[in-house]
């Protein structure tokens, strides 16, 4: 796929190939899997020219059989039970992409290994009480090193995190001194793989449930005030939106991508350029009538209750897809979504960015997301934000930025922000 971003300009087999020529750019773990198959053949379709991949997982077998199909340069047998396994697949990677979750079964020895070897690292993953286990653990070592530890790269949680970053951008350039709030509503439509419900069952299973339900989770620790706690609660009801013209409904995955966004904010902060000095984030399902947008209350407040049980757990895995499984082409291909960002600046002035994409949320633009946020990782330091001296623990927006966005508008998705009256 030709690279049009207009940050750190098309991209040459000189600027995404190692120096050190036995070494793969992307190494994709988990490649036999639903999502993984799937990833792979994204880089067989759409791989820049020049870039070296792979394909790692457990199964040798099933490996070849991948590459085989999809021309990937290499198949890697790994597996994270296995340590050494591990380290030697992470040794050969600049960049480690990974679909193999829930993480926090199957992350953390991969984690552990790029931060230990220096390899940048990109997921899916929601599981944001993981996520703050490896911030505490690791992510001091990786700022110190220069290494981009990336997770949230999928639809959990690029749109709403980069989103966010592209509607304060136009906000500062149209005058103002940052964002007062935004404010994200989500109109969607696709299929459920067996590896998004295994982890949502799997936080339960483990009681992660009270600990996911705080609104700074990711924040770093001198920056989760209780203030911003007060101004940052989930919603919990139906309300009424003049501006979008609808009905907002509680968001499943609002207590993900939030904690994401208020993350980059507070990381931000610590680059001295904070979103606002009293930012605020929140999401939110849109729908015309009220009556739907009670519905989705309802049953999403039914869902948890469900599994919250142990014998509703065994329901929910006894009927729904098992890891491996997921909806039909045809269902990934009739899917789409649409987020729309409504944002107030620090002087008054509003405006409203719209991001959109054409296929199934929790697959197609999972997947489009994922590789392209590891292909930008493979550019020079000085193509992302903050340069060669930026590392960490950290999100999209604040590893990726704006050039993710442009590569994104380049895959097929769209990109506008409107000026409204103030």
């Amino acid at each position: 796929m030709p690279h049009a971003c207009g940050f750190c300009g098309p991209p040459s087999p000189s600027s995404i190939l190692r120096a050190v020529s036995d070494l793969y750019d992307v190494i994709l773990y988990g490649a036999t899997g639903f999502t993984g198959r799937q990833t792979a053949e994204y880089f067989a379709a759409h791989a820049p020219a020049g870039l070296r991949w792979a394909v790692a997982g457990r199964n040798g077998a099933k490996l070849d059989e991948v590459a085989r199909e999809t021309g990937a340069a290499g198949a890697v047998v790994a597996d994270s039970r296995n340590p050494a396994t591990v380290d030697e697949m992470v040794r050969q990677a600049r960049v480690l992409l990974t679909t193999a979750g829930p993480f926090s079964k199957y992350g953390t020895p991969v984690v552990e290994a790029c931060v230990r070897h220096g390899v940048d690292y990109v997921d899916i993953t929601g599981e944001t009480w993981w996520v703050r286990e490896l911030i505490e653990r690791h992510h001091d070592e990786a700022a110190r090193r220069g290494i981009r530890i990336v997770p949230f790269c999928g639809f959990d949680s690029v749109p709403s995190d980069v989103g966010t970053l592209f509607l304060v951008d136009h906000l500062r350039r149209a005058g103002s001194d940052g964002a007062r709030m935004v404010s994200t509503s989500f109109k969607m439509r696709g299929g459920l793989n067996g590896g998004t419900l295994d982890t949502v069952l799997t936080m339960e299973e483990q009681g992660k449930e009270r600990e996911v339900a705080d609104p700074v989770l990711l924040n770093p620790t001198g920056r989760r005030s209780e203030e911003e706690r007060a101004r940052s609660r989930d919603l919990r009801s139906v309300v009424r939106d003049p501006v979008r013209d609808v009905w907002l409904a509680p968001f499943i995955m609002a207590p993900i991508n939030t904690r994401v966004v208020r993350r980059s904010n507070a990381l931000s902060a610590d680059y001295d350029r904070p979103y606002g000095a009293s930012f605020t984030y929140r999401e939110a399902m849109e729908f015309r009538r009220r009556s739907a947008a009670v519905a989705m209350a309802a049953g999403i407040g039914a869902f948890y209750g469900l599994v919250g049980k142990p014998w509703g757990r065994r329901l929910v895995r006894r009927l729904g897809p098992k890891p491996g499984e997921g909806p039909s082409a045809k269902t990934m291909d009739e899917g789409f979504f649409r987020c729309r960002l409504l944002g107030e600046g620090e002087d008054g002035r509003r405006a409203l960015a719209t991001l959109s994409f054409q296929g199934d949320p929790g697959n197609r633009a999972t997947v489009t997301l994922l590789c392209e946020s590891a292909v930008l990782l493979c550019e020079p330091r000085d193509a992302l934000p903050g340069g060669a001296e930026r590392g960490g623990m950290l999100t999209p927006a604040t590893a990726l930025g704006l050039p993710l966005l442009e590569r994104l508008r380049a895959a097929g998705f769209t990109a506008a922000v409107q000026d409204l009256p103030s």
